[in-house]
């Protein structure tokens, strides 16, 4: 064999060891690999109590089953700006790896309202898994409260809380004096659906816009009790457990009903779902799934019908319609919104 053939084919020869020795090449991290032995955050923009740490813990139970590789499941709290600060870290400098979940507070409604209040995030960027219930908000009085329905609010002495401007506890409220000319008192200054509750028991304040869940979830007696009095309802449809409360939809004069119904629309996003916008393809739809499964866990669903909370899904597609739908509001429509709720710029 000729001296240059015999060294070729010595070249080819080490070269081919060499790709043995160092094997095929590695194959992409499975989302199960990457999951499996981490801690998965479920993001919260309030303070722990209320509804929605009541909704984290009841999906940090069984969550992690149907998540491949069975990551451990922890509950963080953020609270500020009404859920802006828990969606602007989610968006930023919050993980984009999949291992922080964010329970949604209606954050898509802060930038479409909100703007310049401090929000860097889009919301048709984020990655939507789904909802699992649409948050149903309710003008809730204690039974002690000098007004007993909502035509005594009109010349009523009465203080009602909430969370923060950005908050749906102070604009569905806000957005009740408006369209039906009321007159109450509405602050801020309280950091949970529990500080508000017990402000309401110590008679610091006499109502406040609580959800239907923070009640039958964490205060049923109340409701058995009558302790509380609830005046209306902030949703699209009646709640079929409060079907003799009425909707503000449904009182409200027939020029203001577009502003109202708007604000319903929102509902679904208080009870969403969603991690940041840069999360891999693989570990959404791994999350998605996980969602949808978790969603329809006889063991996830008998634990929530124990604790008396809802659950009323909608999958990732029709979230994103909605998301899509609130961006494209018209100028006009989302002025008259945002002074309806006490938002103007």
């Amino acid at each position: 064999m000729p001296f240059r053939t015999r060294g070729l084919a010595a070249f080819v020869a080490v070269a081919a060891l060499a790709t043995l020795a160092a094997g095929p090449a590695p194959a992409q991290q499975s989302v199960a690999d990457f999951y499996r032995g981490k801690n998965v955050a479920l993001l919260l923009g309030t303070g722990p109590g209320g509804s929605y740490d009541l909704y984290a813990r009841l999906f940090a139970e069984h969550l992690g089953k149907h998540i491949p590789g069975n990551p451990s499941i922890l509950v963080e709290h953020m609270p500020g700006a009404g859920g802006v600060t828990a969606g602007n870290h989610l968006y930023g400098p919050g993980p984009q790896d999949g291992t922080k979940i964010l329970l949604s507070h209606a954050i898509i409604m802060s930038e479409v309202l909100e703007p310049k209040a401090g929000v860097r995030f889009q919301s048709a960027k984020f990655n939507w898994i789904g909802t699992y219930d649409a948050i149903a908000h309710t003008l809730a009085l204690w039974h002690e409260a000098p007004v007993k329905t909502i035509a005594d609010l009109k010349n009523g002495n009465i203080v009602v809380g909430s969370f923060a401007k950005a908050h749906f506890t102070y604009q569905w409220p806000a957005m009740m004096k408006d369209v039906l000319g009321l007159n109450f008192k509405l602050i801020t200054g309280y950091p949970t659906g529990n500080h508000n509750n017990l402000a309401m028991e110590r008679g610091e304040i006499h109502g406040w816009a609580a959800s239907w869940e923070n009640l039958i979830g964490t205060r049923p007696h109340w409701i058995t009790e009558k302790k509380v009095t609830l005046l209306t309802q902030f949703l699209l449809e009646r709640k079929p457990q409060i079907p003799d409360v009425p909707t503000l939809l449904e009182l409200a004069p027939a020029d203001k009903k577009d502003v109202v119904e708007f604000m319903s629309a929102s509902t679904p996003f208080g009870r969403a779902v969603v991690v940041g916008p840069g999360v891999p393809a693989d570990r959404v739809a791994a999350l998605r799934t996980a969602f949808e499964a978790t969603i329809k866990d006889p063991a996830f669903l008998a634990a929530a019908q124990k604790r008396q909370v809802d659950i009323d899904w909608r999958g990732h597609e029709h979230t994103m319609s909605l998301v899509k739908k609130m961006v494209g509001a018209s100028p006009d429509l989302v002025a008259r919104v945002k002074k309806s709720i006490g938002q103007e710029d």
